[in-house]
């Protein structure tokens, strides 16, 4: 693959001083990876610019010479009339234009990814519809780790305590006592009320945290009862490994179960993270600010008449998870071999009983087993899913049932493993070696999907498909249920 490198990473792991940079270490392990597996590192002419802003000339020079280390990015595609309307114009050799050029080279297919940890590129690289091109270091380095190496256990679980059971002190609030000036006292508050918290365990502390508040009565107009978000927050240096999406997973489970009419929180405008990952699983801004200038990000779990003309697709971001239309879309049987069912859905796994809720047990530390939105490839004929249409994954071999159901977003099929591994790399369950086995054999399916829900409790056997006849045997590649026994389906696992 190739890796399209901001100015600011370029240099991360190159110091000219015996101080290290934040995140150099990330870096250093970043391009050992990439330069063990070939993958290529590049850097934009434009660039340059950056390091020509500098005053201090010898601060310059050798900015300028350790950046001169990465090869150019040759013949760099130019900035297309379409990003222009939609990001607008740029004054030349501006801050603004470096970045037009920058993105340019992803829009154009010059580059895999662009590493970055500008914002606005981020910002800018959403607005154009290529936010999964444009990563920060942290992923690029998850990313390679996924596809060339295992990652180490324990694996992560979402534990649910009291909030007196933590400390205030741990380097994890550190920034929510410095945007918030009365923190400390309000988490003494938080304490003394038997407040809950879900929390991920790190190496020193924690990886992550959400304190949670049950409303009878919503704020700012919200109908009750709704599950606030007091506080959410994922480590920087965990940043990558799906903590927030591992954090909303349980949440959203938790709010299913105790009928909570929808979820929201407060936040920053200048979190723009924490806003992108919001958004992408149906938060929206309410049109209004906290007094302290905080935005209003809510969720509705329950469809509203307004909102019927919403594709299959975004009703389940709306409202989901749990949330699928079974009309007018085709329900799919996708067989899955019980080693990659391990993988890709850790937490249909036996429960661990220390874990807080079934969603949040036994995930792999691998990133993708704690994510909603995931890939799976496999070889199979099928060019009939279409986005929005529910999928049963039929654990074959073993169990012989459907214990999880998840929803398409987009599908393609490549012949290039090179290409599979850099268009599924944030989300497969498959390293490099594994989809080159996969090229093999064949044209390669690529199903892009989001976990809607997993059936532990009673999952859908294969006696149960070919008695209601959605089946009429066993799955041997992805199969069109039969219409017969829809109305069975959806009664069996209505919301």
């Amino acid at each position: 693959m190739l890796f399209l490198l901001d100015s600011n990473i370029a240099i991360k792991s190159d110091p000219l001083s015996s101080e290290l940079e934040a995140g150099a270490h990330v870096a250093m392990q970043f391009h050992q990876l990439a330069t063990r597996h070939h993958h290529d590192l590049r850097v934009h002419p434009s660039s340059i610019t950056d390091f020509n802003r500098i005053d201090d000339s010898k601060k310059r020079q050798a900015r300028l010479q350790v950046f001169d280390r990465y090869p150019m990015l040759e013949n760099p595609p130019k900035v297309s009339a379409q990003q222009l309307a939609a990001l607008g114009a740029t004054k030349p050799w501006s801050n603004d234009a470096v970045d037009h050029d920058l993105l340019a080279a992803v829009v154009g297919d010059a580059a895999d990814y662009l590493v970055t940890e500008d914002q606005g590129l981020h910002r800018h690289a959403r607005k154009l519809g290529m936010a999964d091109s444009v990563i920060h270091l942290v992923e690029a380095l998850e990313l390679l780790r996924a596809l060339h190496a295992p990652l180490p256990s324990p694996p992560p679980a979402v534990r649910r305590v009291k909030v007196h059971e933590l400390t205030c002190s741990d380097p994890l609030f550190d920034t929510l006592k410095a945007d918030y000036p009365g923190f400390e006292n309000w988490f003494r508050k938080a304490s003394r009320g038997q407040r809950d918290a879900l929390v991920v365990d790190g190496a020193h502390g924690l990886a992550a945290v959400c304190l949670l508040k049950q409303e009878p009565t919503g704020e700012f107009g919200l109908p009750g009862p709704q599950l606030k978000l007091a506080t959410f927050k994922v480590g920087s240096e965990y940043s990558g490994q799906k903590y927030g999406e591992l954090l909303l997973k349980t949440v959203f489970e938790q709010a299913h179960l105790e009928h909570a009419r929808g979820i929201y929180l407060t936040v920053f405008s200048r979190h723009v993270q924490l806003i992108a990952l919001l958004e992408d699983f149906g938060f929206n801004a309410l049109d209004l600010k906290t007094e302290a200038g905080e935005l209003v990000y809510a969720k509705p779990l329950f469809p509203t008449s307004q909102l019927s003309s919403l594709t299959p697709l975004e009703h389940h971001v709306r409202y989901g998870p749990p949330a699928l239309m079974w009309e007018p879309v085709r329900t799919h049987v996708v067989p899955i071999e019980p080693r990659w069912h391990r993988a890709l859905f850790p937490d249909a796994e036996p429960p661990d009983e220390d874990a807080l809720l079934p969603a949040s047990a036994g995930l792999s530390s691998r990133p993708f087993g704690n994510a909603l939105r995931k890939a799976y490839l496999c070889n199979s004929p099928s060019r009939l899913l279409q986005p929005g249409d529910p999928l049963l994954f039929y654990r074959s071999r073993d169990a012989k049932a459907v214990f999880v159901i998840g929803i398409c977003e987009s599908t393609f099929v490549s012949h290039d493993a090179g290409e599979l591994a850099a268009r599924v790399g944030r989300r497969t369950v498959y390293t490099v070696n594994e989809i080159e086995e996969l090229v093999k054999r064949g044209p390669v399916l690529v199903i892009m999907f989001r976990q809607d829900r997993v059936l532990r409790d009673d999952p859908i056997t294969l006696q149960d498909l070919t008695e209601q006849r959605l089946l009429r045997s066993w799955p041997q590649s992805i199969t069109q249920v039969g219409t017969e026994g829809m109305a069975w389906l959806k009664a069996t696992v209505a919301e």
